[in-house]
């Protein structure tokens, strides 16, 4: 099988976008064997035809789960692909039901994207093994669990991923260890369909969730910059009446790669 595919680089959260078709029972096997050949990737997402109209494409994650910095990704993929001018691209997004509007701006210092981000279904507490209990923000497609610093190590949170997803029965999850002092998150993110478990650059997702937690223990909308291993995402979280009604997330995105493999 030949496959032509864009690597992008949203805050170093390496996404690898295949855009020959690919049948959904093979996506899974097809994104392990490309992670497996290539360790700078940190997730793999398949373009498709859109279903709604007007929908730029449709991105689908390697375990059916959402991302904001694929579709940031895919964004600026369908941008590069169709020549589009207008800043607002209308995607389709797995993990998302309708539009998914990704704004692109273009910097002096590069390519920009904000994303419309789905909102959270709930914000409730997840336990972790050992009876620990943490914040959890659950999203269509993937789950993420905020351990405070101090909370957790590296080694513990590898650990506890995979049952805590199992115990979730969510698709996708991650943690998230969050100092807040510093401002930062270090994220972790197991998608169960691929048996991966990847400490990941930089998680659209992730900081939204942080952003949206952030938000419900203030009572208050919240702005804030997350610094995380690859750079520095901006997420902002309204709050009205209990519950988040709008979240974005902002970083920069630039294409690394172009090519084609066998497989």
């Amino acid at each position: 099988m030949k496959l032509d595919y864009t690597i992008w680089d949203p805050t170093k959260n390496i996404t690898l976008l295949v855009s020959t078709p690919v049948p959904r029972d093979m996506q899974p096997e097809v994104a392990a064997k490309l992670m497996a050949d290539r360790p700078q990737v940190e997730q793999v997402g398949f373009i498709e035809p859109a279903a709604l109209p007007g929908a730029a494409l449709r991105l689908q994650m390697m375990g059916g789960e959402f991302c904001g910095n694929a579709s940031m990704s895919a964004a600026a993929y369908a941008a590069d692909r169709d020549g589009l001018t207008a800043p607002e691209v209308p995607l389709e997004v797995s993990g998302h039901e309708g539009f998914l509007t990704c704004r692109l701006d273009r910097r002096e210092d590069g390519l920009w994207g904000t994303v419309n981000m789905p909102l959270p279904v709930e914000i409730t507490t997840a336990e972790l093994p050992g009876g620990i209990s943490v914040p959890a923000v659950v999203f269509d497609g993937i789950v993420h669990c905020i351990a405070p610093a101090g909370t957790l190590s590296r080694e513990a949170a590898e650990s506890a991923i995979r049952p805590l997803c199992a115990a979730l029965d969510a698709d996708a999850c991650g943690i998230m260890l969050y100092d807040g002092a510093a401002g930062s998150i270090t994220p972790l993110v197991y998608v169960r369909s691929t048996d991966t478990a990847v400490w990941e650059s930089g998680c659209g997702s992730g900081s939204a969730a942080v952003g949206s937690y952030l938000a419900s223990q203030s009572g208050e909308s919240a702005s804030v910059d997350l610094r995380q291993p690859g750079g520095t995402i901006t997420v902002s979280a309204a709050w009205e009446n209990g519950r988040v009604p709008a979240l974005t997330i902002t970083g920069r995105v630039a294409l690394a790669e172009r090519g084609s493999c066998e497989l």
